[in-house]
């Protein structure tokens, strides 16, 4: 029955969403978004609804991504297997484990000490071994640059500082947006020169605010 939902999200949910790279259609199938889940919310794994993180009955605040909005991210990002990747937002450790699959190494970002614990233990048992786990805010106090930058959540604006994150020839992606708008934007944002960057509208959607912005303060460094 397990197999069943999960072929059927990739089928009826994800190829229909213009994910079609193979590698990433076959990490999907075995890398299962159920064993990452809390087991109170593991009858979702495979719908297409983000799900509350909660941890031994306790509201975490963070919503994970829907299954396709993850493999979307994946494709779109284009890792190489020499790319550092850094990821702010670590949930459930379930995107961390998708690009650690095609990554060098990827730093985690998260704020909570519960979610990071409850992500190391299902990346541990999975045995997923190049993630790298930061216990801070990933926008405000890291200094890191990388290939690759996720913001595994929504953000009002995006700022010139945190363009910076990303080395030249990088690239960062992230969904725009007032915490209220009906829509909002997903962007593809890559660094030219130590000046420039191009911005790329990929698709509109809504996301839940990332839990380490907040209008008043996201991007300060």
């Amino acid at each position: 029955m397990k197999r069943d939902a999960l072929f059927n999200m990739i089928e009826q949910q994800i190829r229909p969403w213009d994910v079609h790279n193979e590698a990433v259609l076959t990490a999907l199938r075995e890398l299962p978004r159920a064993g990452f889940l809390p087991e109170s919310h593991r009858a979702f794994a495979y719908m297409d609804t983000e799900v509350p993180l909660v941890i031994d009955g306790v509201d975490t605040g963070t919503r994970l991504l829907a299954p396709r909005m993850l493999a979307r991210i994946v494709q779109t990002m284009d890792i190489a297997r020499t790319d550092e990747v850094g990821l702010v937002g670590l949930g459930d450790g379930y995107l961390a484990a998708l690009l650690a699959r095609f990554a060098r190494t990827v730093t985690a970002y998260e704020l909570n000490e519960n979610a990071l614990k409850f992500a190391q233990k299902n990346l541990n048992a999975h045995h997923v071994r190049n993630v790298n786990f930061e216990l801070k805010d990933g926008l405000k106090h890291s200094t890191d640059k990388f290939d690759v930058l996720v913001l595994a959540g929504s953000v009002t604006t995006l700022s010139d500082a945190v363009k910076q994150k990303i080395n030249v020839g990088g690239r960062l992606f992230a969904v725009v947006g007032a915490v209220d708008a009906a829509v909002m934007s997903a962007v593809l944002v890559e660094r030219t020169s130590d000046t420039n960057w191009h911005s790329t509208v990929l698709f509109e959607t809504v996301t839940p605010a990332l839990t380490q912005a907040t209008p008043a303060t996201a991007f300060s460094f």
